[in-house]
């Protein structure tokens, strides 16, 4: 098992594509297709231009393998001394870079990206966390994260799970601004991504319940549903890797990570990859490309609640991303069909003949 889960983890931060052999075909072949998708994609963009907001915890300063690829964060909660951990270890995966010792030379998913931290949740065990967390309205905080992200400009909008909130809010307070404040950064062309977690019968999580967010479903290292992290629902629009995961962490030490953050990140990377080729498209054309071009395991439906539409496929995203930019608009004819003077059935109207409407009548 650990053989194989460092050949899958290789395959997808080094960027590197071996051979399949008899043990691992099984169990890791859709984890080094999905490497494959990744490095394919990445020939076509690497990020340039195109700005990821991590609405979460913030990100930290001062970590070697993100010099120059984050900007100023937003803080919106000003507890002391925060760590900032969780955003800084997904935005290590994205944009990537080597660590400190050097060992290891990752790869980001999406190398010249630039992150935006905004931080809008503290962790329990951080100096004011716990007074923090008696006191916040979750759908406020992340609707203000949101709405800031939109307003700044981001392409893309990654909602991190809190550090110990399950990876989403329940029904309540606050759900309207969140679905409001979604609302408005897709009305700026803003893409929102969220985990999909923890969905129960008419108690949904937030923020990927509300409509328009881009759910993403963790799997194992065999390709199945994390149940640990991701729940059976609708909200599971497609699905990444959730296993653990190295990064570079906010003491500038490496650290290993797992669940709804790793599979985050990775959705969050492809997403940002078809908004940094196809700015205009909007966020229901990106749901398009992704959808259409997620892979399905041997049998599999076409879409269910386990995977959604499939494992997250950049490269065929960025194909059929391609294909919808280039759609014909409806044609202009240069002169009307019509002329504007002429009437409809002669130059005097004459009666309407019509029958009378028989709710029972046979054809």
């Amino acid at each position: 098992m650990l053989m194989r889960r460092c050949l899958v983890v290789a395959a997808l931060l080094m960027g590197l594509t071996p051979p399949l052999t008899g043990e691992s075909r099984a169990d890791t072949a859709w984890a080094l297709r999905m490497a494959r998708d990744f490095v394919q994609a990445q020939r076509d963009t690497r990020g340039k231009d195109v700005k990821i907001a991590l609405v979460g915890d913030g990100v930290a300063s001062g970590v070697r393998p993100l010099r120059g690829a984050v900007k100023k964060e937003k803080d919106f909660v000003r507890t002391p001394r925060a760590k900032r951990n969780i955003g800084t270890l997904m935005a290590s995966l994205i944009v990537g870079g080597a660590t400190e010792d050097g060992l290891l030379k990752l790869r980001g998913l999406l190398p010249s990206a630039t992150i935006l931290p905004v931080r809008v949740y503290a962790a329990p065990d951080e100096p004011g966390g716990k007074e923090w967390w008696k006191t916040v309205n979750w759908g406020n905080s992340i609707g203000d994260g949101v709405r800031y992200a939109a307003d700044q400009g981001a392409d893309v909008i990654a909602v991190e799970p809190f550090a110990f909130g399950g990876g989403g809010y329940r029904n309540g307070e606050g759900v309207d601004g969140t679905r409001s404040a979604i609302a408005y950064a897709r009305s700026k062309n803003a893409v929102v991504v969220a985990p999909s977690g923890d969905q129960r019968p008419n108690d949904p999580s937030y923020p990927a319940a509300a409509p328009g967010v881009i759910g993403v479903g963790g799997v194992t290292e065999q390709g199945r549903r994390a149940k640990k992290w991701t729940s059976s629902s609708s909200a599971v629009f497609v699905a990444a890797p959730s296993f653990e995961m190295p990064a570079t962490g906010y003491d500038n030490r490496l650290w290993t990570f797992k669940g709804d953050p790793v599979a985050l990140a990775f959705a969050t990377a492809a997403v940002a990859m078809l908004k940094s080729k196809y700015r205009r498209l909007t966020p229901a054309q990106i749901g398009e490309a992704l959808s259409a071009s997620a892979r399905r395991p041997a049998g599999k439906r076409r879409y269910d609640t386990e995977l959604g539409f499939g494992y997250v496929n950049p490269a065929g995203a960025l194909d059929n991303a391609h294909r919808i930019a280039n759609r014909p608009g409806l044609a202009m004819t240069a002169t009307p069909s019509v002329p504007d003077t002429a009437g409809l059935g002669g130059d005097r109207p004459g009666p309407i003949k019509a029958a009378p409407y028989d709710p029972v009548r046979k054809c």
